[in-house]
Order: C-alpha cells, then sequence, then structure tokens
C-alpha cells in the first residue's frame, strides 16, 4: 500500500516505500527525445534558462529482442538540476518519440554489483528490457532501457559511468569522457 504525501512527512520518513526497486535518490535525470537538438536546446535554454553539456556524439550498439541495433546517437544533458537529458531522435531505433510519450525515459543509477539485480526485480514488476548495451562485447551491463509505466521507460545507468558523467557535466570535453569512461 503506498504512502500518501501527508503520512510521508507526518511519519518524517525519508525512506522509499517498503519493496520499492528505486529511490528518489538514485534519480539522475528524465530523458526527452527530441527532433532537432539544438533547437531543443535553444527552446529549453529560452524557456526555462537551461544550459547545456557539449554534444556527445556516440556510435551505439543496442541490444533489443529484435537483435542488436547500431546507430550514431547526439545528446546531451542539463548542467542544473533536476537534470533532463535531450537526445536527437534515431528513425528505426528506440530513441523515437511519435509525439503523444511525454518524456522517453527516467534514468537512475544502479550500483554496478547490482544493476542485474534491479533490473531484474523490474521486470519481475511488468517492466521488461526493450534495450540495453551490447553487455556481452562490452563486458558489463552499463545501461539498460526497462519499459512501463504508460510507455515512459526506466532506464538504469552503472554508478561505473557516474564519474565519466560527472566530467563531462563539469565541461570535459567528450572525447575526453569516452576515452576515460570504464567501459568502452
Amino acid at each position: 500500500m503506498s504512502q500518501t504525501a501527508n503520512e510521508h512527512h507526518q511519519n518524517g520518513s525519508s525512506r522509499p516505500a517498503p519493496g520499492a526497486v528505486l529511490t528518489p535518490e538514485a534519480l539522475f535525470h528524465t530523458g526527452l527525445v527530441v527532433e532537432n537538438l539544438e533547437s531543443a536546446m535553444k527552446s529549453l535554454s529560452e524557456l526555462a534558462g537551461y544550459h547545456w553539456t557539449t554534444v556527445m556524439e556516440l556510435q551505439v550498439t543496442a541490444r533489443t529482442p529484435h537483435g542488436r541495433q547500431h546507430a550514431a546517437q547526439r545528446f546531451v544533458l542539463s548542467v542544473e538540476e533536476p537534470r533532463l537529458e535531450l537526445v536527437e531522435a534515431i528513425p528505426g531505433t528506440v530513441w523515437v518519440s511519435d509525439g503523444s510519450n511525454g518524456a522517453h525515459h527516467v534514468g537512475y543509477w544502479a550500483e554496478d554489483e547490482r544493476i542485474e539485480e534491479i533490473s531484474a526485480a523490474l521486470v519481475d514488476l511488468g517492466l521488461d528490457v526493450e534495450a540495453s548495451n551490447d553487455f556481452e562485447a562490452d563486458g558489463k551491463l552499463t545501461w539498460v532501457y526497462h519499459r512501463g509505466l504508460g510507455g515512459i521507460r526506466v532506464e538504469l545507468l552503472n554508478t561505473l559511468m557516474k564519474p565519466s558523467m560527472d566530467a563531462w557535466i563539469a565541461g570535459t570535453d567528450p572525447t575526453e569522457v569516452q576515452r576515460d569512461a570504464p567501459i568502452s
């Protein structure tokens, strides 16, 4: 049974609900898929005062139930919190929006030694795996998308990536971030 906000405050509790798989403190970002990255950055800067990291450009391989997808990906993170991630749409991949689904995903940090366990718990809760990094080739599960919550995805990000992400947010060149990342 979930706790109301009023009950939460009366109890002085900052713990997650009993049995919760994720915690509010582990929320890293909300991801939005956009048609034009630069245009969306400009619009959100003018509208809400956001500042952005430099554009990260990666060649990604996503494992899906239908096989591997290879794509060139472009994305940025807001410097300010609550953090937004803008991902440029890639037709034919998991990174698309039909314009009706609002947020594309919410990204949560997961400790390296627990990411697979948390991912399995999300599956048990009815959030099927939609895509992940090519963990067989990469040697580790570094990110995984689960689909549920009325279409919104839950992304788990391995905390091994946190130092690289923090450096990028602080202004480090994306090429250096990719080179220094713990997982290639």
